[in-house]
């Protein structure tokens, strides 16, 4: 089921709280987030996407790609134990995923999830960038599926059940750099925007290490 009721991110975006959010100016992309993303659209796996989601682990970048053009881009961080699709390993999976849920929509920006229900916990923009090393779910949630049996889907491999996100994060500062336990963490007001520019479509999404 797909929870699409959205806050008033627009607004939320204009604000001088946006020095919060890494987004990457689309003109700043690179002949490598170019050739990543023609490679990922060549594949059966994206033949029915209205969004595509490529993550570069390499960069620890974000692109959402939208009838063959990039709409957004933003800082990541990946698992601080790199990248594989074991139970229990820490690490983000690798290849071809879809968001089989997004979670949040009405959710205040900072508000923390516990268990992917929201809580009446909100942390203030000044606490997005903690050193205390707690790993917050913050603000928007976009649960991922494998979609390769034996991969990253089925037993001893499963990342939705596995609980994969793409996430908001109360550690902003580390976003660039692999970070998390296996999710895929956002700036705030980055996932705000990226859960409005694709909630309601087939998004697929994949995880280059």
């Amino acid at each position: 089921m797909k929870h699409c009721f959205r806050a008033a991110a627009a607004a939320i975006l204009s604000m001088s709280a946006l020095a919060h959010s890494a987004q990457i100016p689309l003109s700043a992309l690179t002949r490598r987030d170019v050739s990543l993303a023609a490679g990922a659209m060549a594949s059966p796996f994206a033949a029915q996407a209205g969004s595509l989601l490529v993550v570069d682990g390499a960069a620890q970048r974000l692109v959402l790609w939208q009838g063959g053009e990039a709409k957004f881009a933003c800082d990541v961080s990946t698992a601080l134990a790199g990248f594989g699709c074991d139970a229990d390993s820490g690490r983000t999976p690798v290849g071809w995923h879809r968001v089989a849920q997004w979670i949040g929509g009405a959710a205040a920006p900072g508000q923390v999830f516990v268990s992917r229900v929201a809580t009446s916990e909100v942390i203030p923009p000044e606490g997005w960038r903690s050193s205390s090393g707690e790993d917050k779910v913050l603000t928007r949630i976009m649960w991922l599926e494998g979609l390769e049996p034996g991969r990253n889907s089925g037993p001893g491999v499963d990342s939705h059940g596995r609980y994969i996100y793409i996430h908001g994060t109360n550690q902003e500062h580390l976003l660039g750099a692999p970070a998390s336990h296996g999710c895929i963490r956002l700036a705030n007001y980055d996932a705000m925007a990226l859960f409005d520019l694709t909630c309601g479509t087939e998004t697929r999404c994949v995880v280059i290490p």
